[in-house]
């Protein structure tokens, strides 16, 4: 319990620089939230690897940074995709 606890702190106290990454990389909302998520995925995923080599800010906006330019990638391969929000917005007309 004590990891996850230390981990939600670190987010909530650094949220301001995961979502001023995330808006440089997005231009909707959607995809600002979706990829906030992704980046918190990832530093958890690779949470117990960290080893202080570097300010834990460093090794999180790393992270960020390159889950951002990854997302941005993986987007670019799908360029026809249509947001949920689209879909529904079609259909009720």
């Amino acid at each position: 319990m004590q990891k996850e606890a230390v981990f939600t702190n670190l987010i909530r106290e650094h949220q301001g620089l995961l979502y001023k990454v995330t808006s440089i990389y997005t231009d909707n909302k959607e995809d600002q939230e979706d990829l906030f998520q992704e980046v918190v995925f990832q530093l958890w995923k690779y949470f117990d690897s960290f080893r202080n080599d570097a300010k834990i800010t460093t090794w999180m906006y790393r992270v960020a940074m390159n889950t951002s330019i990854t997302f941005i990638k993986k987007k670019k391969r799908r360029p026809d995709s249509v947001s949920v929000a689209e879909v529904f917005i079609n259909e009720s007309d």
